[in-house]
């Protein structure tokens, strides 16, 4: 383990400063500017394992007016590559006016630091991702129609990849992510591209530093920033109605050709996400993005992870699995770390400590913890307290079972999953 240089910082969501070293991140403050004076960089929006996410204006943008608001992909150094498929699989997606459900590359450079030579993936402008809605401290889900909307979106995206010969797999936005919520962007509104900076900073608040500081007190170097940035709050988006009811799919970073798989690859798919095949045997195909995708209809209409240990262990979460969808099948059952806990059968053992809630159970548990709020936190969100009736919860367990077989040739296909009547419930 390496010794630690830097004294922690006051926030929680922000890189590893630790991180800041050769062939790690770029160094980058608020006012910026990249590309010959291009962008100019306003706001932090996130962060991940290998990448910094900042909020720019293009100011040689063709747009009428101010320059255009742009989303900044900022790869750490040893995760630049020139022949990035996320750079390459967006263009050859089929896509219209009608079905645009996929963040297109508007540009990007390399920038050289004191850390390496670094890709700058540059997007347009969106909003925070569904998977920000079941990190907020509070029980917020959104309504039932728009987390069957945005459900149909992201099916609809997946069956256009995969008409188009391509395997998701994942991409970069965090560490071994995958097709799960956080790959979905709120589109933001029309207005939203117009603010000024002053706008920018009324709407989204001006941003929150912290310096750095050595743990020995010495000065930090050239390969350091002298202050991390807290990304914007993402509640601010929902809560002030600021995004659209329509989403993109983003970090196609370890996309590849069905037809031709890398002999190399390595799944970076998130625990809870990970379907078996991949669990065991490292494969990813068409079925597992099936699974993933299964995993995050739950998400985004219970406003919980389907799987979501408290401590997220590969053990702890597959004992989840397993007391949630029963028995793995052989051989995988006979390599399972906790089956002590399970009957041969798969039943947990009267000891309780592997008893999990069905896939019926949990939709039918949603509602029934709510915190009374004193906000309703925005139009996209439910009304506290409310429950999933019977014959929705009818349809969607069936409709998740048939995506979250464990064998993969058991599974529905994509085209099943978007013709499922669940989506017309």
């Amino acid at each position: 383990m390496l010794k630690r240089r830097f004294v922690p910082c006051i926030f929680d969501e922000v890189e590893n400063v630790e991180d800041y070293q050769p062939g790690g991140f770029h160094p980058m403050r608020i006012g910026d500017k990249f590309d010959n004076g291009r962008y100019r960089i306003l706001h932090k929006l996130g962060n991940g394992g290998s990448s910094t996410i900042w909020l720019a204006r293009d100011e040689h943008s063709s747009e009428p007016g101010l320059g255009k608001l742009v989303t900044i992909k900022a790869l750490r150094a040893d995760a630049s590559k020139i022949n990035s498929p996320e750079l390459v699989v967006p263009t050859l997606m089929p896509s219209s006016e009608s079905f645009d459900f996929y963040r297109k590359v508007e540009d990007n450079f390399v920038a050289k630091g004191p850390n390496g030579t670094h890709m700058f993936i540059v997007y347009a402008f969106a909003g925070p991702s569904v998977r920000a809605i079941s990190e907020f401290p509070e029980n917020r889900r959104l309504r039932a129609d728009l987390a069957r909307k945005i459900a149909a979106q992201a099916s609809s995206a997946l069956q256009r990849i995969h008409h188009a010969g391509f395997i998701h797999g994942g991409g970069y936005i965090l560490p071994k992510t995958s097709l799960c919520t956080s790959n979905f962007l709120f589109r933001s509104t029309d207005d939203v591209h117009k603010w000024s900076d002053d706008e920018v900073y009324y709407q989204l608040e001006s941003p929150e530093t912290d310096a750095v500081q050595m743990l020995n007190g010495q000065s930090i170097g050239p390969q350091v920033p002298s202050e991390v940035t807290e990304a914007v709050d993402p509640f601010i988006f929902f809560e002030n109605d600021l995004l659209q009811e329509r989403i993109v799919v983003v970090d196609f970073g370890q996309s590849y050709a069905a037809s031709e798989p890398p002999k190399d690859y390595k799944p970076r798919t998130m625990m809870n996400y990970m379907s078996p095949e991949t669990r065991f045997e490292g494969r990813v195909g068409p079925e597992s993005d099936v699974w993933t995708l299964g995993c995050a209809i739950f998400e985004i209409r219970a406003g919980f992870p389907l799987f979501d240990p408290f401590f997220p262990s590969d053990a702890v979460i597959l004992t989840r699995i397993v007391g949630t969808l029963g028995r793995l099948p052989d051989p995988w059952w006979n390599v399972f770390k906790n089956r002590h806990l399970f009957e041969e059968d798969g039943r947990p053992k009267t000891n309780g400590i592997a008893v999990t809630p069905s896939i019926r159970e949990l939709l039918q548990s949603v509602g029934t913890r709510d915190e009374i709020l004193d906000s309703d936190g925005g139009s996209m969100f439910e009304q506290t307290e409310t429950r999933i009736d019977g014959t929705e919860v009818d349809f969607l367990v069936d409709l998740l079972e048939k995506m979250l077989r464990y064998r993969p040739e058991d599974r529905i296909g994509v085209d099943e999953v978007v013709n499922h009547p669940w989506f017309q419930v």
